[in-house]
């Protein structure tokens, strides 16, 4: 199953200072629940638009099963490696 993305809605406006620091919408930190103090990592998505992500304090917690339709689920894994290791022995 695909998740399908939103499209984008604006929740404010920032300016940079001469910095380059940026005060975010309080709006937008309180439709995601992001506070002071929360990190951030920023990537560049294409020549105007970055992307900031809040940092997950515990990156398997915070991915643990997400990608299942990629991979498969938890049995289907299991089944795929025991096969792989049977591979193994045969040689």
């Amino acid at each position: 199953m695909y998740k399908v993305l939103k499209a984008p809605k604006k929740v404010g406006e920032a300016t940079l200072s001469g910095r380059g620091l940026v005060n975010l919408p309080a709006k937008a930190m309180r439709e995601l629940g992001w506070k002071a103090g929360d990190k951030v990592i920023v990537e560049i998505v294409d020549e105007n638009i970055i992307s900031l992500v809040r940092k997950p304090e515990n990156f398997a917690e915070a991915f643990a099963g997400k990608l299942t339709d990629v991979f498969g689920d938890h049995e289907e894994t299991l089944a795929y490696l025991e096969g792989e290791r049977r591979s193994w022995d045969s040689d």
